[in-house]
C-alpha cells in the first residue's frame, strides 16, 4: 500500500510541470530570467561538464539501455499474465501504474531540466532584431549578400581529392574548437557565453542517418551530440546547432540562427563556410517560395565550389530517404508542436526572417 500511494505522488509531477508551465507561459520574461539564464543554466553548464568527462556520448549509452529494457518489462508483464490468470488484472493495473509513473517522472525531469526553454522570449527579441515578414526583394538582396561571402569563403576552404570541403584534422578537431566562436559571440550576446561539456560524435551515425538526423540534445545529460556520418561541410554547422540547444535555445529557427552568428565570428574558416551555407540554403529555400525565377538567376552567380557543396550535400541525404526518415520526420513534427512550436517542423525555415533582421541591422551597407 505504501508503494502504490508513493506511485500515486509521483503522478501529480505531471500537473505540478503542467502548472510550472502554465506560469511561464503567461510571464515568459521570467522564464528567461528565473529559469533560462539563471536555474537552468547553471544546471546544464555542471551537468554538461560532468558528463563531458566521458569520451563517449551518455545519452547513446542510455538509449541502448533503456530501450531493450522497456522491452524485458513488457515480456516479463506478459509472461506473468499467461502464468498468473487469476491476478491478471491486479498484474496489468502494476503495469500501467508503473508505466504511467516512469512517464510522469520523465516529463517533469524533461521540463525542469530544458523543456521550460521553449517558453522564453525569442532570441531575435532579446537582441533587439526586427524579426517581422520581409519582401521578396529585402530577401534577393539578402541571397546577393550570402553568395558573395558564401563563394569567397568557398574559395578558401581546404579540398579533398574530388574538389569537396573537408574539415581540417578531421570532426573531432570540430568538437575541441566550436566553443571559439560562442566565445565571441559571447562577448556581445551574453546569453551565448559559459562553459558547457564538448559536443559528443554519434557512434551509430550511419544508421542515425536514415532518420534525417544530423544532430540532437539530450537535455537528461546535457550533451550535444552530433552525425559524424554527414558530409564534412556541414558538421560545423550542425555542432554550432546542437550547442545553441545546450545554451538553453530550444526553437529549431534561432538555433539555426546561433549557429549561423557564432560560425560568422569563429576565427576558422572551415566553420564560417559550414554557417554560411547553412544560412545560404535556408534562404534559398524561402525565395524559391517567393520568386522562383529571380532565384533561378541569382544562383548564376554561384561559384563551382559552392554549387558542388549543395549537390554533394543534398545526394548524401537523398540517399538515406525512406520510411524511416518519413516517420522520423513525424515524430519530429509532433514533438515540436507538442511544445507549443505551433508550425512544427517548418519552423526551422523561420530562420531567415532572423537573417533578413540581423543583415538589415549588422550586415548592410
Amino acid at each position: 500500500m505504501r508503494k502504490i500511494k508513493l506511485k500515486l505522488l509521483c503522478l501529480l509531477l505531471i500537473p505540478l510541470a503542467l502548472f510550472l508551465h502554465y506560469l511561464f507561459s503567461i510571464f515568459p520574461h521570467a522564464s528567461e530570467s528565473i529559469y533560462s539564464l539563471n536555474l537552468n543554466k547553471v544546471f546544464i553548464q555542471s551537468l554538461s561538464e560532468i558528463t563531458g568527462l566521458f569520451p563517449f556520448s551518455l545519452s547513446e549509452l542510455l538509449i541502448y539501455c533503456v530501450i531493450p529494457l522497456c522491452v524485458l518489462y513488457m515480456l516479463y508483464t506478459l509472461w506473468r499474465l499467461f502464468n498468473n490468470t487469476k491476478s491478471w488484472h491486479t498484474i496489468l493495473l502494476h503495469f500501467v501504474l508503473n508505466s504511467l509513473v516512469a512517464f510522469s517522472v520523465l516529463y517533469f525531469l524533461f521540463m525542469s531540466m530544458w523543456g521550460f526553454n521553449y517558453l522564453r522570449p525569442h532570441f531575435g527579441e532579446t537582441i533587439g532584431i526586427d524579426i517581422t515578414k520581409h519582401s521578396a526583394l529585402e530577401l534577393a538582396e539578402l541571397y546577393e549578400y550570402l553568395v558573395a561571402e558564401t563563394n569567397a569563403l568557398s574559395a578558401q576552404t581546404l579540398r579533398d581529392d574530388d574538389g569537396y570541403m573537408m574539415i581540417p584534422n578531421g570532426y573531432r578537431s570540430v568538437f575541441e574548437r566550436a566553443h571559439l566562436g560562442y566565445d565571441e559571440a559571447g562577448k556581445i550576446f551574453p546569453s551565448l557565453a559559459g562553459s558547457y561539456g564538448k559536443p559528443k560524435p554519434v557512434l551509430s551515425s550511419e544508421a542515425m542517418s536514415y532518420t534525417g538526423i544530423a544532430g540532437i540534445y539530450f537535455p537528461f545529460t546535457g550533451e550535444a551530440n552530433v552525425n559524424i556520418s554527414v558530409l564534412d561541410v556541414s558538421i560545423p554547422a550542425t555542432t554550432l546547432h546542437e550547442m545553441a540547444h545546450q545554451r538553453g535555445y530550444a526553437n529549431e529557427d534561432e538555433a539555426n540562427f546561433i549557429a549561423f552568428l557564432t560560425s560568422m565570428m569563429h576565427p576558422d574558416i572551415d566553420f564560417k563556410y559550414s554557417g554560411y551555407l547553412l544560412a545560404l540554403t535556408h534562404t534559398a529555400s524561402a525565395l524559391a517560395q517567393s520568386d522562383p525565377s529571380l532565384l533561378q538567376e541569382l544562383n548564376q552567380n554561384l561559384s563551382v565550389l559552392v554549387v558542388d557543396d549543395i549537390r554533394s550535400n543534398y545526394a548524401f541525404w537523398k540517399k538515406y530517404e525512406g520510411k524511416v526518415e518519413a516517420m522520423s520526420s513525424q515524430m519530429n513534427n509532433a514533438y515540436l508542436k507538442a511544445n507549443g512550436v505551433s508550425d512544427g517542423s517548418k519552423s526551422y525555415g523561420r530562420m531567415v526572417d532572423l537573417l533578413l533582421g540581423y543583415y538589415n541591422m549588422y550586415l548592410k551597407e
